[in-house]
């Protein structure tokens, strides 16, 4: 007995919430299924100008927490798309969780789920490590199964999908059963948490099944392809002279930085650190990757003599090598030959039949709020796969 909702492959209607400047937009779309995303949500003003610039509608700006049922419903929509605010469970922020307000709106969709006369066939969520350990998600898992959900929840690194940046991410997804499911098909909360095993590895083990890959025919995934991770110079723009002045490391900043043991990477390496929201500041330490310049056979770093770096000509990856790295889709792109899952992301994101919009930032967008706007985004491929392999399997 099939126990899941079904739509057709081209009835996939979702509602976006969080929607920043679009990464799960461009994901679902990345991932092919079919369908539209109905609208988007987001209080961001920067963000939403640039939500508008490439996808032509602005975002909603009402608060998530003061959505109606009739709100929601208004959509017909069979699908949520959800990257909350990470902030309430960030290692360096004051894991305040369910108590923090930037928690305030997906509680309240937790809260409203139960109450819509017909819930999604299909939820994802997106968030940092230690959202696992959350208060908010033992409240969504509590209410996905008591609505009657199947859920797969998995820790994942792009780096798991062959491209080089390191960024950790809890991941959701649940499809709802029907109500012709047996009894003992549901999972009862308590014992969902009690027992429940994040997935850690990709594929997940399901997808190395047999019967698994002759029903998809999906993944040609082999350990070779998972981990032939191509360099970072593959994702790096050619700048000339002047423009790299631009993205130079400040003296003042590494002089300043004693002791603190930032990243830094060679065009040659294959991983390079998340890049936070902070990224291109002053905050150079645990914001993401440095990228050296010159003197490339020294890497015996010594970071109690700051200064013993400035020879280095340490530059900060730019906004657009970041948007690479986030797998965005891009009109001008690097040709990146390595490594076979790189290139089927690239693929399809410059393939001639894309027929979605790219990611381009408004001329009056400063690279300090592109850095921001990125860190706060999500890496579009790696939840195109989540999509198209797990949730509307």
């Amino acid at each position: 007995m099939n126990c899941f909702q079904q739509s057709s492959s081209k009835d996939i209607r979702c509602l976006e919430f969080f929607s920043g400047i679009g990464g799960l937009h461009y994901a679902f779309i990345l991932s092919e299924t079919g369908g539209k995303v109905l609208a988007s949500f987001d209080i961001n003003l920067v963000a939403n100008s640039v939500y508008k610039h490439n996808f032509g509608k602005d975002p909603i700006t009402k608060a998530i927490d003061s959505l109606t049922v009739e709100d929601i419903e208004k959509y017909k929509a069979n699908c949520w798309l959800m990257s909350p605010p990470c902030q309430p469970y960030t290692r360096g922020g004051k894991s305040l969780d369910e108590k923090d307000q930037r928690a305030k709106g997906l509680l309240h969709l937790i809260d409203i789920l139960p109450k819509l006369s017909d819930s999604p066939n299909y939820i994802f969520l997106e968030n940092v490590l230690n959202f696992e350990k959350s208060k908010c998600r033992e409240k969504l898992i509590n209410q996905l199964c008591l609505t009657n959900y199947e859920i797969t929840e998995c820790l994942l690194t792009p780096l798991q999908f062959g491209i080089p940046n390191d960024r950790l991410r809890y991941y959701l997804m649940a499809r709802k059963r029907t109500n012709t499911c047996e009894l003992n098909d549901v999972i009862l909360p308590d014992e969902y948490l009690k027992n429940v095993e994040i997935n850690k590895t990709w594929p997940l083990p399901i997808m190395l099944k047999k019967d698994y890959h002759q029903e998809q025919n999906h993944l040609e995934s082999s350990e070779e392809d998972v981990f032939n991770i191509p360099s970072l110079s593959t994702y790096l723009e050619e700048l000339n002279e002047e423009e790299i002045k631009n993205y130079f490391v400040p003296e003042k900043y590494i002089l300043k930085s004693y002791n603190f043991k930032f990243d830094i990477v060679l065009p040659t390496d294959h991983k390079c650190s998340c890049f936070t929201k902070s990224y291109g500041s002053h905050h150079i330490y645990s914001s993401g990757s440095l990228i050296q310049t010159k003197n490339l056979e020294f890497t015996n770093y010594n970071f109690e003599n700051p200064s013993s770096l400035l020879n280095l000509k340490l530059r900060f990856f730019t906004p657009e090598e970041v948007a690479r790295l986030h797998t965005f889709p891009l009109k001008f792109q690097s040709s990146i030959t390595q490594g076979r899952m790189v290139q089927r992301s690239c693929n399809n994101l410059l393939k001639s039949n894309y027929n979605g919009p790219y990611l381009d930032f408004p001329e009056n967008i400063s690279i300090i709020q592109k850095y921001r706007l990125l860190g706060n985004s999500l890496n579009c491929f790696v939840v195109s796969e989540l999509l198209r392999y797990i949730l509307f399997l």
